[in-house]
Order: structure tokens, then C-alpha cells, then sequence
């Protein structure tokens, strides 16, 4: 059985990235990041990559790209990833949708 770790934070540069990398690493885990919002396509998972030093295998490409999100909308990213979490974790638990 699968099983997933989610890691939220409230603020941006609080260290989710890098909790993330070591989790990876700490856990032999495969990471994905479903949505990936304000900043360049992938980033967040090209980071992880350079941290942990992990081949491509091990990384599912974001399936969502958003703009930064105003304090208006930034509910509407937890509803969005809920859903699609609910989604691809339905199908065969390899993150990818």
C-alpha cells in the first residue's frame, strides 16, 4: 500500500522545499508537486532534484500551473489541490494523472 506525506506552510520561503528534499531523500520517496503556483514552470521540482541529486524517475511533473495567487483566490489553490489529489490518488498511486 502507498501511502503520502503533504507538506503545506502558511507563507512562502518557510522551508517547504527544502522539507520536502529531505523527506525525499529521508523517506526514499518519489516527489510531486500537483500544482505549482507563482513562480516559473517547475521550479519547485527542478529544486528538489538539485538538492537531492535524484535521476528524473523519481520526479512526476506538475500537473497545474498558476499564477501567484492574491489573498482573494488563494482558497481556491487548496479546494483545486484537494480535488486533484483526490483524483489522481484514485487511480494507480504513481502521481500521475
Amino acid at each position: 500500500m502507498s501511502s503520502a506525506c503533504i507538506i503545506t506552510g502558511t507563507d512562502t520561503n518557510v522551508g517547504k522545499t527544502v522539507v520536502a528534499a529531505m523527506l525525499v531523500l529521508a523517506l526514499k520517496a518519489n516527489y510531486w508537486k500537483p500544482i505549482q503556483c507563482g513562480v516559473a514552470e517547475g521550479v519547485d521540482t527542478k529544486l528538489v532534484q538539485n538538492y537531492t541529486g535524484l535521476p528524473n524517475e523519481r520526479f512526476f511533473p506538475e500537473n497545474i500551473f498558476l499564477p501567484k495567487l492574491s489573498r482573494r483566490t488563494a482558497p481556491l489553490k487548496s479546494i483545486m489541490s484537494k480535488s486533484i489529489w483526490r483524483r489522481c490518488s484514485r487511480r494507480n498511486r504513481t502521481g500521475r494523472c
